[in-house]
């Protein structure tokens, strides 16, 4: 427009918008410092991660032949007849040897470690990922939430920047920025929001937790409440407290994490991570503490960390290896030295776009998930049929209802009684005398939670695949503790009502979940 004409319709339009955005920057300001993550965060993000799927991989090797390999009990056959959803996920299914799962375990653990030290950070951590589902895809018996919760995490977390600091890329590279904000960090932030609100509305469809009873009927489980768990089931009046405490933290997580900045937020972020590691010395949950802590560390300011420096000796940091120190590690990636040849030659204006394409690409990826964590969470607690197009178990992943809506009254256990050729009886499991009295800690009759929810699909299948699998499993482990001939395996399951009130006020009840026949392998 020249000097003295007069604006146009569209000329006043924009500069209405204009000053419209102007005068909405205090509250873009405010928004945008909501979801601001400083990137040590993001870097203690990686570093709890890649630790937590170490342990797991650990935890899980301790009885890798039991639950993967074909001599175990769920082999190929059974693994080919459940769970057919899974059917095509699975590299650990490409085979039943033991040679085979242990090799892939260790591999999964290099990358896992490179995923922890930040080398190619994105990319190591989309191969831990592809290698988490693939474990997870060749035995779901053996899984529960906090697995889910961990897979969900761990691929939400990749949306971000975690090799931002604290990581070889950045020691490569050179730079760091301090702080970052990008649908990647919201997502990072949105995810327990919206895993703690799912779980609060939930627990209002029943009628203990809000009434300050749950918990108190949950650490009466037996075969949950461990070590610190068992010292407070003795106190009715502390658990009512936290019970209160919990349900607190759960509905106003937004109201007390995503609202306040800086010191109010980290103590916040204490207080669910206080509750975490007490949730982890108290009952046996698998991941979940340790998941859900790492949830909440995007949430801790840079006021924490640089209170934090002040105690951590010089000494400590001047032996952090410089980039020239990296060794065959300190060449620029690959990608790097190939744009850098692209430019020497004249495609300079290639490069760039194609470095804008990527980041707008990332940009919109991590809206959509962003998308996908409240679409779906949203229609999980409302109850609301997904279309068609979209509802699949393996984007349908939003779904959080532990202890929810209410806590289990009863546990059980289970019994595998082995009869043997002589007409004498044994317990399978390790050849000792069968007995069907309440134990004096249920917990001990599982060796991990694996073992508990893999007993459980045994339960829920009866005469399935996996129930006579794990019969059959049964029939060999008691052969072999007796050198015997083992005719039949009947697998009892033993329930008991949970002393609420300190007392048992009834005995456990047995009911048969399998009759194996060892020398025909049929069920009788």
């Amino acid at each position: 427009m020249q000097h003295g004409d007069t604006p146009t319709p569209i000329d006043r339009f924009a500069g209405i918008l204009a000053q419209l955005w102007s005068r909405t920057a205090p509250v873009r300001d405010r928004v945008r410092a909501r979801f601001e993550v400083d990137t040590r965060s993001l870097a203690a993000v990686r570093i709890a991660l890649a630790l937590t799927l170490l342990f797991d991989l650990v935890h899980r090797a301790g009885h890798i032949e039991l639950f993967y390999t074909d001599a175990g009990a769920y082999p190929l056959r059974a693994f080919e007849l459940t769970y057919t959803q899974y059917n095509g996920l699975s590299i650990h299914a490409l085979s039943g040897d033991l040679w085979f799962q242990q090799a892939l375990f260790a591999c999964a653990g290099l990358f896992a470690i490179a995923f922890l030290v930040g080398y190619r950070t994105r990319l190591v951590g989309a191969v831990s990922f592809l290698l988490m589902v693939s474990l997870h895809a060749r035995n779901p018996a053996v899984l529960n939430g906090g697995d889910r919760l961990f897979l969900v995490l761990f691929f939400v977390a990749l949306v971000a920047p975690l090799g931002e600091r604290w990581s070889i890329d950045a020691r490569r590279r050179g730079t760091a920025r301090a702080t970052v904000v990008s649908f990647g960090t919201v997502a990072l932030l949105v995810q327990p929001l919206v895993v703690f609100s799912a779980n609060a509305i939930k627990k209002h469809a029943g009628d203990t937790w809000y009434a300050g009873e749950a918990l108190q009927i949950a650490m009466a489980n037996d075969t949950m409440t461990i070590f610190l768990g068992n010292v407070i089931a003795d106190y009715p009046t502390l658990l009512t407290a936290l019970n209160y405490g919990w349900v607190t933290l759960l509905s106003g997580s937004v109201l007390f994490l995503l609202v306040p900045v800086g010191r109010i937020r980290m103590l916040a972020a204490f207080a669910y991570i206080g509750a975490f590691l007490g949730m982890a010395t108290a009952m046996t949950v698998g991941l979940f503490p340790l998941v859900l802590t790492a949830s909440i560390i995007p949430y801790l300011p840079a006021v924490f960390w640089d209170t934090a420096a002040r105690y951590v000796p010089a000494r400590w940091t001047d032996r952090l290896p410089s980039a020239t120190a990296l060794g065959p590690l300190d060449r620029p990636p690959v990608e790097h030295r190939l744009t850098a040849a692209l430019r020497a030659r004249g495609y300079d204006d290639a490069v760039s776009y194609a470095f804008a394409y990527g980041r707008s690409l990332l940009t919109v990826f991590g809206f959509m998930v962003v998308v996908w964590i409240l679409v779906f969470g949203a229609a999980d607690v409302a109850e609301a049929d997904v279309p068609d197009q979209i509802d699949h178990d393996h984007l349908d992943q939003q779904s959080w209802g532990l202890y929810a809506p209410n806590p289990s009254s009863s546990y059980s256990w289970y019994i595998p009684e082995a009869e043997l050729a002589n007409g004498s009886s044994i317990d399978a499991r390790d050849g000792g005398a069968v007995t069907f009295d309440r134990p004096p800690d249920a917990s001990d009759e599982y060796d991990t939670f694996r073992h508990r929810k893999f007993l459980q699909a045994v339960r829920d299948a009866e005469q399935g695949s996996i129930a006579q699998g794990y019969a059959d499993w049964m029939c060999r482990q008691a052969a072999d503790h007796t050198g015997a001939t083992v005719e039949r395996v009947t697998v009892y399951r033993m329930i008991q009502d949970s002393p609420v009130n300190g007392e048992f006020d009834s005995e456990p009840s047995r009911r048969t979940v399998i009759e194996y026949d060892c020398s025909t392998q049929t069920v009788v």
